[in-house]
């Protein structure tokens, strides 16, 4: 690990998990809460979202020029994003400019005045992102295998939420949903850069006094740590363009699971990367599709394991065959232990690549936090990947690899989708 770690609560109740790095000249500050669309019901599938876009509208002393002015006139870079199990508001400065930083990025967070003038214009500007992601095949097809695999659990749901819901929000909606979630205890600060430590601690204890410290209810339909994946899940959404995108899922494990460094490892050999069988196969050597890659999804309760090929219509089932072939060889036969170990430098080394600038450093530990309630250190993360033996590939390979529990989707013109089915199951 390049610096030192900070994991404790602030005065106002929330977790403060830091990395100080002085060897660099900037911080990266994000605000995390553990709120997403599996904590919304069906109801308010896509209000995290829509929260996200207007704590940027405007505070009680800045407007959203302001906002943006400001963080301008220091430099820095603002930003935020939701995914299915959390939302981070986040701000990356030069290290002088920390406190300015910080002082920003709460009162966004703390002060947003959520006014319905700037919800109305704002729910425009969602729904226009929903419509990009719907015109987009390849966002589409992320989304349809996801809500198929997951169907029956929380996991299901979108982040953008459907048309309808943006449509009917108002602002109380807005209101009631972070009184309920964005709650000292479910919020985690996570800062990545050159810090002095007792300003930070100081700073945050002084800027997040007002934070709601309401008690927390998490829905029990958040939790999809008891989903089973049905069997034979198929689903085709069509879509008159070039190219189907075909998309596979079989079970996967949770986030926290130290299984995951063996599933990285034996992902990179299926299709995780440019000399994986899959790609080399399907693209490099049939020329069937530019992109084809497979990965772990990962979350605090559950998991899949997914496939994606984009490829032409004609084609779609020789390289629906072709995958199925290669991940029933796997099974069957593993990995040798020559592409074990390539692998698992591999893995190594994107690792310490992935975390070579403050942003990437604070997003790892911010996720790690708030989704596992633990943030293990570069150098730990590294062992585990080192003490991760080959025999330990066949027990994962055997537990996601489960094509009693396959689930495949497409989005394009698919010729024959009995014929596709038939050939899958």
């Amino acid at each position: 690990m390049d610096g030192t770690f900070i994991n404790e609560k602030l005065e106002c109740g929330a977790r403060l998990i830091a990395e100080k790095l002085p060897n660099f000249h900037s911080v990266t500050a994000g605000i995390w809460v553990g709120a997403g669309s599996v904590t919304e019901t069906p109801e308010e599938n896509g209000i995290s979202h829509l929260i996200e876009h207007m704590l940027f509208k405007g505070t009680e002393k800045r407007t959203s020029k302001q906002i943006a002015v400001d963080v301008d006139n220091i430099g820095g870079q603002i930003n935020a994003f939701t995914s299915k199990e959390c939302t981070c508001y986040y701000i990356k400065v030069i290290d002088e400019k920390l406190s300015d930083g910080l002082e920003i990025l709460t009162d966004l967070f703390c002060n947003a005045t959520l006014q319905t003038e700037e919800l109305d214009k704002e729910r425009n500007v969602v729904l226009e992102e929903i419509a990009m992601s719907n015109d987009n095949p390849e966002d589409l097809a992320m989304d349809l295998i996801s809500s198929t695999y997951f169907n029956g659990c929380s996991l299901e749901k979108t982040i953008l939420g459907p048309a309808e819901n943006i449509r009917r929000f108002g602002r109380e909606d807005l209101v009631d949903y972070m009184k309920r979630y964005y709650t000292a205890s479910n919020i985690v600060v996570a800062v990545a850069g050159n810090f002095d430590e007792q300003e930070l601690r100081d700073c945050l204890n002084r800027l997040l006094q007002n934070v709601n410290q309401s008690a927390l209810n998490v829905p029990a339909f958040a939790d999809c740590g008891k989903f089973a994946p049905q069997r034979a899940g198929f689903e085709i959404i069509e879509r008159d363009i070039e190219q189907v995108h075909l998309c596979m899922g079989m079970p996967g494990i949770k986030v926290s699971d130290k299984r995951k460094y063996a599933l990285n490892i034996v992902n990179n050999v299926i299709g995780g990367s440019m000399s994986s069988r899959l790609f080399q196969k399907i693209r490099e050597e049939m020329g069937m599709a530019y992109s084809v890659f497979t990965y772990p999804a990962l979350y605090a309760s559950s998991g899949m394991y997914g496939v994606y090929a984009g490829t032409m219509a004609d084609n779609t089932l020789q390289v629906a065959e072709m995958i199925l072939k290669e991940l029933k060889t796997v099974k069957e036969k593993g990995i040798t232990e020559e592409e074990f170990i390539q692998s698992r430098e591999q893995s190594k080394g994107n690792l310490i690549l992935s975390l070579e600038s403050t942003s990437s450093k604070m997003s790892a530990i911010g996720k790690s936090m708030i989704l596992t309630g633990n943030v293990y250190s570069d150098e730990e993360v590294l062992r585990f990947m080192e003490e991760v033996r080959y025999q330990d590939m066949k027990d994962i390979i055997d537990d996601c690899l489960d094509f009693e529990k396959l689930t495949v989707t497409c989005v394009g013109r698919v010729p024959d989708g009995e014929v596709l089915r038939a050939a899958v199951f």
